[in-house]
């Protein structure tokens, strides 16, 4: 069964997805306190796993592997490592080149889906510290990647996390299920700067077409934040 996949998101007013680039809170709290509180509600989604792009995982683990072994040519490969934690963190890294330099990211072990361009040695590596992986004939084949993550690690909800490429991307292949938005109350303001969903499409597509968004509650949460949760339909 493919999981059921929320898209839970923080941004500021104007859906940029750059923290660093907000206007401060107005009464001078830390802005670390308001991502607090999005980590909090994004842990009472009760998923069993959370995603991340290649892009987002980077900023966690920013150094590159450099695989010297042959690419193993073939999906279907797969790696049960280390699983204590309550959730799973999962990220798809289509150039097999992540250096983890732990099997867990905020204290949950990894998961990663590579495609059959993924070396030897480097599953090797992977294999040596306990991160899972799965490879699949496409990463880009989202719908096949979710449905192969539910059936091997009996994942059934999954809170996508960003970035904007990996949730335009899903969105695009009508995979998300529900949104929730938390809005941070800043503002970006630069036309450039990321936003929720950033598809990496012609001009002329349509990503969200067929798709259509039921306002499920609102709510004021704490330090001005607004939480807004939407079901997808699909039309």
């Amino acid at each position: 069964m493919t999981p059921k996949v929320i898209c839970h998101i923080m941004s500021s007013v104007d859906g940029r997805l750059l923290p660093g680039r907000w206007t401060a809170p107005f009464d001078g709290t830390n802005p670390s306190e308001l991502f607090k509180e999005y980590a909090t509600i994004g842990k009472s989604l009760g998923t069993d796993a959370w995603m991340f792009g290649k892009a987002t995982a980077r900023e966690a683990f920013p150094y590159k592997f450099m695989p010297k072994g042959e690419p193993v040519g073939e999906s279907g490969k797969l790696f049960v490592g280390n699983r204590t934690s309550s959730r799973l963190f999962i990220t798809i890294d289509p150039d097999a080149d992540i250096f983890f330099t732990s099997d867990r990211l905020r204290g949950d072990n990894i998961l990663t889906v590579l495609g059959k361009n993924a070396t030897t040695d480097y599953l090797a590596a992977l294999e040596d510290k306990g991160v899972s992986y799965l490879v699949v004939d496409d990463v880009c084949n989202l719908s096949e990647v979710l449905a192969l993550v539910g059936r091997y690690f009996n994942v059934e909800s999954i809170s996508l996390q960003g970035g904007g490429i990996i949730d335009g991307a899903m969105l695009a292949q009508g995979l998300i299920d529900e949104l929730s938005l938390v809005i941070y109350p800043g503002i970006d303001g630069l036309t450039t700067a990321p936003s929720i969903f950033e598809y990496l499409g012609h001009s002329d597509e349509l990503p969200a077409d067929g798709q259509a968004l039921e306002l499920l509650s609102v709510e004021q949460m704490p330090h001005g934040i607004v939480w807004l949760r939407y079901k997808f339909h699909k039309l």
